[in-house]
């Protein structure tokens, strides 16, 4: 099973990550920042890109088109140029927004090849791994916009459930229709997905129903557990009928 691993990856961490670098920047140009938060937002774009580039990774070991893999190798390395040049910069001064344009354009571009590939599942995905990733890499950067430590978990748990209740209905379906034998071999991924995603998002709601700071090992279990989700819902896809995995 460990080698259809990058397979299953592939889509989740690429969709996670450009999710997150469109909230984040959304945030930069939208938030009311001081230098100092706009600065540390502004370097964590770094891990969102390295996210990028390890699915890419992936996506070679996973035989992903070619032209896909050479459009995400030119938007991560558009990306890792304006974040490292940005960390020459002294103090708390950051790089304006136009800088980081061109980057997320050629990754959304990935983004909608990926959806095409996989069909309306990728959005939910996308929104579920990027507000959870958003939410880390904020939360690790200090940030004060405390509306987002609601928000973010919020509509991250809805994609989620929604991704959830699209791959039941889809499920139930090819169920139906099909009457395959084969379908209660899908009982123990549902399961077990379903229970990452609630687990998952008690986790990252913990703080906010505690009425507590949110912590950055807190968001990080929560990630890793929407994460675990979105990749074995992808395990899930490939067993219906028209491969869009």
């Amino acid at each position: 099973m460990t080698e259809l691993l990058p397979a299953r990856l592939f889509a989740p961490l690429a969709l996670t990550a450009i999710a997150a670098l469109g909230l984040l920047l959304w945030v930069l140009k939208n938030g009311d920042l001081c230098p100092g938060q706009r600065r540390r937002i502004g370097d964590g774009l770094l891990s969102a890109w390295a996210v990028f580039g390890l699915a890419l990774m992936l996506g070679v070991e996973a035989a992903v088109p070619a032209p896909l893999l050479w459009l995400g190798a030119v938007a991560l390395a558009t990306g890792l140029g304006s974040v490292l040049y940005q960390a020459r910069l002294q103090g708390k001064r950051s790089l304006p927004l136009s800088w980081h344009i061109p980057a997320l354009v050629l990754a959304l571009g990935c983004g909608l090849w990926i959806v095409i590939m996989m069909g309306p599942a990728a959005l939910l995905a996308a929104g579920a791994g990027g507000c959870v990733f958003a939410h880390l890499i904020m939360v690790r950067a200090k940030h004060r916009l405390q509306a987002f430590n609601t928000l973010l978990p919020l509509a991250g748990i809805v994609f989620a459930m929604g991704w959830l209740l699209w791959l039941l209905l889809q499920t139930l379906m090819v169920q139906d229709n099909l009457a395959r034998p084969d379908m209660g071999l899908l009982i123990v991924p549902f399961v077990q997905m379903s229970a990452a995603v609630l687990v998952g998002s008690i986790i990252w709601l913990l703080p906010l129903l505690r009425k507590e700071q949110t912590k950055p090992p807190v968001i990080s279990v929560a990630a890793l557990l929407i994460l675990g989700a979105l990749t074995i819902g992808q395990g899930i896809l490939w067993q219906f009928p028209v491969n869009i995995s």
